[in-house]
């Protein structure tokens, strides 16, 4: 009894520093190497630093290596979604920012490499159009004050790395020449 007492301890106290799954969700049409898993690990209060793991590859902090605290959060939410082409969308409270932020995560058919898009506003991101020449982050009306009754879109550049700049619009933009994910709505992760 002594043993089982002291391996379920062991097991406890190992599960909090190897992080405990929150989410995962397969991104590629293999099922197996295109996986993106976010999970949490030393919690305190109401936090735990989050990590994400792509693939085979190793678990890092979700926001930046340096820093674990800096992708310590809370109010974290996550949904993986779509049908074709998947989604893995996490947004929350984290330490490093002082505000909203979060990332949603892909995977490009061709190259099967992941495709990572952060931001940063204060709701959570309604649709993403992929296209063959970029994508497209779409936030519903009611985010900055400028996006009272108009969408925000961030607008990523394929090969050009992170946010290739923002407009806001009057109407969701076209879906020709692009495939539209429905985002929303997260679930709180609970971690």
């Amino acid at each position: 009894m002594k043993r089982l007492a002291f391996a379920l301890l062991a097991y406890g106290a190992l599960g909090q520093a190897i992080g405990k799954p929150m989410a995962s969700c397969t991104l590629g049409s293999d099922g197996r190497s295109q996986v993106a898993t976010l999970s949490s690990r030393r919690p305190i209060a109401d936090t735990a630093i989050y990590e994400l793991q792509l693939g085979k590859g190793p678990r890092r902090a979700l926001f930046g290596s340096r820093e674990p605290d800096d992708s310590r959060g809370l109010d974290v939410r996550v949904r993986c979604t779509g049908t074709h082409r998947r989604a893995l969308v996490v947004m929350g409270e984290f330490m490093s920012a002082g505000y909203p932020r979060g990332v949603v995560i892909t995977a490009a058919p061709r190259s099967r490499r992941f495709e990572r898009l952060d931001f940063a506003e204060r709701n959570a991101p309604g649709w993403l159009y992929l296209g063959k020449k970029d994508k497209l982050l779409v936030f519903p009306p009611g985010g900055r004050m400028e996006t009272e009754g108009r969408y925000l879109v961030y607008r990523f550049v394929n090969g050009k790395g992170q946010n290739s700049g923002e407009d806001i619009v009057d109407a969701l933009p076209a879906a020709r020449d692009y495939q539209r994910i429905r985002l929303g709505p997260l679930k709180k992760t609970g971690g």
